[in-house]
């Protein structure tokens, strides 16, 4: 009843908001016995403010008149010890993330009081501080615009000398909190959108251009650390892979934000960006590749140059660089006999590649480049100058081609390489540059790949006129003894298809040899695997890496994830030679466009003919039928008179062990249940009653240690063994013989199925 008599309060009031004030301005120390009122009173004026700038335009007018913002700095800076930094710094982030008037952002940024809340000393060693306020610059960021962002910069004669917004949030841009890294660069790229001529001018001087110098520095170092992953000793390699993806996506994530900051239309920044990535990223590695080298003087393997300069590739549409690459790359096409010594070469190549930067810039030197069409004429002025270099070494390239792979140089020396993963890395930048729609019509029509069709047209481009070179040395991949890894083969037969499909035209002689040779490698080691455990399983494995192969093959170079080059690297030890015919087989299926008989055969193979045996499980009732009485003695429950059933029916293939049901003599219960494939029956040679069967698992078991392989040289005695006792030595024969013949059954039905993908019609 008194409650009602008192007056009420309007907590959003403008009375009720200068009360608040006011008591915030009679503090005059804060520590731990204040702190918690302090803190109110700070959450209280923000809540205000927020409704204010939505329903009451006088309390923003008080909030000015009584320079509250200046009354949180004091707070910050007498705060001493007393942990009000990060609460402070959350409740500026509330304020300014809430509130739309132009009127009051433009006042909160100016007179300096964000810079000082920013510049203020804070104490970051431990704790939670530093992502409330790196949140609060992030989101001081994300409310500047071309008329307030001035208010941030300190001038000093007409010129920017400092952004502290800018300059603190770098000071975070490698922290190892992923999300404070994130929001460093949000910060940044929220600047670059909006700055005026002023900022511009500011962050192009060497002081701040430092950034982007420590960045491409840094994107190297990961670029080093995916190399020492590659050649550590110790990691397997499931701990290699998982390693290698975490470096890779954190160099994508790298590419990504510089893409980001060459689509901000601003040439002065493009040009800061583009010369570091150039200069300290693109021609090191280039250096690298061109001047046969397996690493380079920081120490970079020509494997990681490969993958990164595919993946930037892939990342930078819409930008010069693919020419600049495509460029050094043509400059490499010469034999490195033509000259006198090894060292002119490398410094041939050296002004070569170096010259092409130079281009660039006299090209922007000569023309305005805010000006309609700047940047058609000063493209079409570099390549004048590139194709010039490439004209000049033309007589090589018509020059005749040798065996030996070490008599090239530059990209050839890979693609030639006996080093499989160096070979598919150097054929994959060709094709990543050859395919992406920004590289100019000149060099692609040097290069030959994506624009030229016809052997008439492919006269004058300078890698076409190698294909078939290139082609055999696929063939010689494939085909290779002892077999080589799974993706090796894999990625080898992409390059082959995508060959084939540019030649428009069959295999030469020779080539047609080869390609059949190692069809036929192929196929005796899967006729091998008809004598192992697990014949059963081949044609669901062919079905299945059927589809996988079909994919992969078809995948475009632009999508194509350069990842598998690092994981070639990594790869210590070579699947089974099951799993690598069951690609293999597949893959060269795909290239020759065996189609037609391929489809009725994944038709068939996923038929099953179900009879009463084959559906037979554990518990089971059966027929006795011709079972043959024996014993078995299982551990922990003594020995037990039973009946052996082996049964093939069509793919499948068991041994029943059934026991005589209770109730029906011609009966039984399915106590236990083996997989046909695999039993490998023998006579004991000393009891010529036992019967000795190997056990093995009724699905493969996938090696944990490389690739997902199966293991067809798994032990079988570790599995288990059964021995089996019958009443006389003619039971035991009849029993082995039984077991052979249901298995023999079971195979031949399998390589029936199988047989048409391995007749050699389909490539005549």
């Amino acid at each position: 009843m008194w409650r009602s008599l008192w007056p009420t309060i309007d907590r959003f009031s403008l009375h009720h908001f200068r009360y608040i004030v006011n008591q915030l301005r009679e503090i005059r120390v804060v520590d731990k016995r204040n702190r918690e009122v302090v803190l109110d009173l700070l959450q209280s004026i923000v809540e205000i403010v927020t409704y204010g700038d939505r329903h009451d335009p006088a309390i923003f007018e008080c909030f000015m008149e009584f320079q509250v913002l200046a009354e949180f700095v004091r707070i910050l800076k007498i705060g001493g010890n007393s942990g009000i930094e990060a609460p402070l710094l959350q409740y500026l982030s509330i304020m300014i993330q809430n509130v739309e008037n132009e009127h009051a952002i433009y006042y909160c940024f100016s007179n300096g009081y964000i810079n000082s809340v920013i510049s203020h000393h804070y104490e970051f060693d431990g704790g939670d501080l530093i992502p409330y306020y790196v949140s609060f610059l992030r989101t001081v960021s994300g409310k500047i615009g071309r008329d307030t962002i001035c208010l941030l910069v300190k001038v000093h004669q007409d010129t920017a000398i400092s952004l502290p917004l800018y300059d603190e949030a770098l000071k975070f841009a490698n922290h190892g909190e992923k999300m404070i890294q994130i929001a460093v660069r949000a910060l940044t790229l929220n600047i670059y959108n909006v700055a005026d001529e002023m900022v511009y001018q500011f962050l192009t001087t060497p002081t701040a251009s430092a950034y982007f110098s420590s960045l491409i520095l840094n994107l190297k170092n990961k670029c080093l650390h995916v190399d020492a992953i590659i050649n550590g000793v110790k990691e397997s390699f499931h701990e290699k892979k998982r390693d290698l993806l975490s470096e890779t996506d954190r160099i994508l994530d790298d590419f990504y934000y510089l893409k980001d900051i060459l689509c901000i239309p601003e040439q002065r920044l493009n040009k800061l960006v583009t010369e570091n990535i150039v200069n300290m990223l693109i021609l090191p590695m280039l250096l690298t590749l061109l001047n046969n080298r397996l690493s380079n003087d920081t120490g970079l393997s020509a494997i990681t140059c490969l993958y990164v300069l595919c993946r930037l590739l892939q990342v930078f549409d819409g930008t010069n660089l693919v020419n600049v690459i495509g460029s050094a790359v043509l400059f490499s096409f010469m034999p490195p006999n033509v000259t006198d010594a090894a060292e002119s070469v490398v410094s041939a190549r050296l002004e070569q590649v170096n010259g092409l930067a130079v281009c660039y810039q006299e090209g922007e030197e000569m023309v305005d480049l805010q000006h309609e069409g700047a940047e058609n004429f000063m493209m079409n002025y570099v390549l004048k100058h590139s194709l010039e270099f490439t004209e000049l070494s033309s007589c090589f390239d018509s020059s005749p081609l040798e065996n030996s792979e070490n008599e090239w140089g530059g990209i050839f020396s890979c693609i030639f390489s006996r080093n499989h993963s160096l070979m598919l890395g150097s054929l994959m930048l060709l094709f990543t540059v050859a395919d992406s729609k920004d590289l100019h019509y000149q060099l692609a029509a040097k290069i030959g790949f994506s624009q030229v069709k016809t052997a008439s047209e492919m006269i004058g481009s300078t890698v076409a006129g190698h294909i078939q070179k290139i082609v055999n040395q696929l063939l010689k991949v494939l085909a290779s003894e002892p077999p080589l890894s799974v993706p090796i083969l894999l990625h080898a037969a992409w390059f082959l298809r995508k060959l084939l499909v540019f030649l428009d035209q069959k295999l030469e002689d020779n080539d047609c040899h080869l390609f059949k040779t190692s069809y036929e490698v192929s196929c005796g080691h899967l006729y091998e695997e008809f004598d192992r455990c697990w014949f059963d399983h081949i044609p669901d494995v062919l079905k299945s890496e059927w589809a996988n192969c079909k994919t992969a093959l078809e995948e475009s170079s632009q999508s194509k994830d350069p990842f598998f080059l690092l994981e070639l690297a990594s790869i210590q030890n070579p699947p089974s030679v099951f799993y690598l015919t069951s690609q293999a087989i597949p893959v060269l299926l795909l290239i020759g466009n065996g189609w037609l008989i391929v489809s009725s055969y994944l038709a068939q193979s996923g038929k099953r003919y179900p009879s009463d045996l084959s559906l037979a499980s554990f518990g089971s009732e059966v027929a006795l039928g011709s079972g043959i009485p024996c014993k078995i003695a299982f551990s922990g429950a003594g020995t037990r008179d039973i009946y052996v059933i082996p049964i093939a029916r069509e793919i499948s293939g068991k041994l029943l062990l059934v026991e005589r049901h209770p109730l029906h003599s011609r009966k039984g219960v399915v106590i236990a249940i083996a997989p046909l494939a695999g039993l490998d029956p023998k006579i004991d040679e000393e009891h010529p009653t036992w019967l000795l069967v190997h056990l093995r698992d009724f699905e493969p078991r996938l090696r944990s240690d490389e690739t997902k392989t199966l293991d067809s040289h798994t032990s079988l005695p570790e599995q288990g063994r059964w021995i089996l006792g019958f009443l006389s030595a003619k039971d035991c024969k009849a029993a082995f013989s039984v077991i052979l013949e249901e298995t023999r059954k079971q195979r031949s039905f399998v390589e029936n199925l199988v047989a048409p993908v391995l007749e050699e019609k389909l490539f005549k």
